[in-house]
């Protein structure tokens, strides 16, 4: 459990993830983890664990499990569940479903209070749960969860399991610092060196020289089926469209036009606009001065810089605008006022506006003749948005009431296209020259994010104006290829692996002679190990814990020895094995480095809070209990593994 807290602390949150990290938990489960559908067969009536006094149901990790493998799938898009649940994504996905219960069971005896008004409001918080008008519509809600496919219920739990963790696990990161005792030597530790000698047997000098026996290969391919199975790969019916198909059935006609034109009246008929100047003064009495002073020669510019005050000016603004920015007295007087005089002094919203009329702009009313182009253009764009977002409606109803992808594309005069069997990544494994469509690459992930047998869907490929109506044509589950069409690979991989058998051999005989005192260059030399090699290695802690650079294996093995000792490691993937041998120790010193020190202290202060936060964790679980059913969780693992074993 503490290696997946800290897990979580690797991102770039830091540790305020690490206090929420149950929050981070839903989002990853897209708040779909509870809704205990039990796709398992005739295990879906069990329970996996109990928590307390909660059970967490096979369903309940079944659908986490499903959720889990899709936020995964975003980085990995062939990855299947058989390699995820080899992974640890099954144990991964348990331990966090146990994690939430213990912590909302424990809060619950202890007294922390979680309301239904503090969840409504977190839910009043959900994007998918905003109306047209950006607040919350219970309309909207039940909308959404039943597009991610949940119950009210399930969002409510898990929005709750969430807010307990929020407040009992801020507490139990609250301790100390990590004290300077600590720091120095850690730091020292990170600048320590170490140098030694890396022995290379490679498998290919231990390949076999006669190949297997059918029965022996058979074996080998069963035996090692999950890394030769082709992932899952699905064949997609797809029709795009977009606004150009109701261009013509929202078209205008010209009682249209002529109907708004005249319910627009007043938008079309002649008007009046101003430019004007003004100054806001407190008083009526400073009013009337300044319009007095601008009588006798001075320009309201000046009248108003020696009051201190500034003055504003609006162009071709409107009566009614005029109104909603001051009084309605106010445009009453500036209205009434001819060009280059001083309105009447009024009130306004701010104290009392002096008003100077620069000039008048008349404008001619437009009739339906000369306005005609402007409102066809307007009612086109308003009645196509309208027919876009009726016809979409429709789509989703009609496929909700199982109308098939043909039925809808007909209907809407739509064409049809069918894409060949493709991986998750959008490849055709068994067409390399294949290009998909631009489209695809929105297409093929939200296809695989449906059900097999489930009903079609409506995508939106571009906001508001480009859709696709998409639908699973066929499918292959992710399986083995037969032995016989992948024969010479399989040839290959068995080589590999008895080629490895024999160079752990000869690189655990190598590690006998070296700690037996023989040098690592007389042993490998009377070993006579064909296109074997000894290289020297060396580097400090700080190399092997630099983020993002891949440290050789062998270098960090050699943290993990004393020195004068030899071990060995695999090269990976059957390529060999490496024969590890530490020949000298230069400690580190850290001493009046600052800004190391500085750093450390706090990187073990934050390692220090994950620590207490997995134990408030832990305690929370065994303070509860928690039993898990091994039997059923056994049986789940070998389902999900090998689905084809039944």
């Amino acid at each position: 459990m503490i290696s997946f807290i800290r897990s979580l602390i690797n991102s770039k949150f830091g540790a305020v993830f690490a206090l929420l990290f149950v929050g981070a938990i839903a989002i990853a489960f897209a708040l779909g983890d509870v809704s205990n559908s039990g796709s398992f067969g005739g295990l879906s009536g069990g329970n996996v664990a109990q928590v307390g006094n909660r059970n967490i149901t096979l369903g309940e990790l079944n659908d986490a499990l499903d959720n889990r493998l899709k936020a995964e799938r975003k980085d990995n898009p062939t990855l299947n569940m058989a390699n995820f649940v080899d992974g640890g994504g099954l144990d991964a996905t348990l331990e966090q479903l146990i994690n939430r219960y213990a912590l909302t069971v424990f809060g619950q005896q202890y007294g922390v209070a979680v309301s239904k008004r503090l969840v409504d409001s977190e839910i009043r918080k959900i994007p998918g749960a905003m109306g047209l008008d950006g607040k919350f519509s219970a309309e909207a809600f039940r909308a959404f969860a039943q597009q991610i496919g949940v119950s009210e219920k399930a969002i409510r739990d898990d929005i709750s399991q969430n807010l307990f963790a929020q407040q009992i696990l801020p507490a139990s990161a609250s301790g100390p610092a990590a004290p300077d005792g600590f720091v120095l030597p850690y730091a020292s530790l990170i600048l320590e060196q170490r140098s030694g000698q890396i022995a290379a047997v490679p498998a290919t000098a231990f390949f076999p020289q006669k190949p297997p026996s059918e029965t022996v290969l058979t074996k080998f391919y069963n035996e090692n089926a999950a890394k030769f199975t082709i992932p899952e790969k699905r064949s997609i019916s797809y029709a795009i469209f977009g606004s150009d198909i109701i261009a013509k059935r929202a078209k205008p006609t010209e009682s249209d036009i002529a109907a708004y034109y005249k319910a627009n009246a007043s938008k079309f008929a002649a008007a009046q606009a101003r430019n004007i100047s003004q100054v806001i003064v407190p008083t009526e009495a400073a009013a009337k001065s300044v319009v007095a002073q601008v009588a006798a020669g001075k320009s309201i510019a000046a009248v108003a810089n020696e009051l201190g005050l500034a003055v504003t000016t609006a162009i071709n603004i409107s009566k009614s605008s005029l109104v909603s920015a001051t009084s309605q007295a106010v445009a009453d007087a500036a209205f009434a006022a001819p060009p280059g005089t001083m309105a009447k002094p009024a009130r306004s919203k701010l104290g009392w506006a002096v008003v100077r009329v620069d000039s008048i702009n008349d404008v001619a009313a437009k009739p339906l003749a000369a306005a005609r182009a402007e409102i066809a253009k307007e009612l086109l764009k308003t009645r196509s948005e309208e027919m876009l977002t009726e016809m979409t409606g429709e789509i989703e109803d009609a496929f909700a009431n199982g109308a098939t992808i043909s039925d809808v594309a007909k209907q809407n005069g739509l064409t049809v296209s069918t894409s060949p069997k493709l991986l998750a990544d959008g490849q055709d494994i068994s067409n390399a020259a294949y290009k998909p469509i631009p489209e695809m690459q929105l297409i093929v992930p939200a296809a695989f994010q449906m059900e097999t047998n489930g009903e079609a869907q409506l995508i939106e490929l571009v906001p508001g104006e480009k859709f696709a109506i998409i639908a699973v044509a066929d499918f292959d589950e992710a399986a083995p290829p037969p032995l016989g069409k992948v024969r010479a690979i399989i040839l290959q991989q068995w080589a590999q692996s008895e080629g490895a058998k024999g160079a752990r051999k000869a690189a655990d005989a190598l590690r006998k002679a070296v700690e037996a005192g023989q040098p690592l260059e007389v042993a490998l030399a009377a070993a006579k190990i064909k296109g074997a090699q000894v290289e020297r290695l060396s580097g400090t802690r700080a190399d092997i814990s630099r983020e993002g650079q891949k440290v050789p294996p062998p270098l960090s093995l050699m943290f993990a020895m004393k020195k004068g000792t030899a071990k060995i490691i695999q090269a990976g993937d059957n390529r060999g094995w490496f024969v590890v041998y530490l020949t000298d120790i230069v400690k580190g010193d850290a001493t009046g480095q600052k800004a190391m020190l500085q750093a450390r202290k706090q990187e073990l202060s934050g390692i220090l809070q994950q620590e207490y936060v997995a134990q408030m964790v832990l305690s929370a679980a065994k303070d509860v209990g928690v039993e898990k059913n091994k039997d059923g969780i056994a049986e789940l693992r070998t389902r999900l593994t090998n689905r084809d074993g039944n």
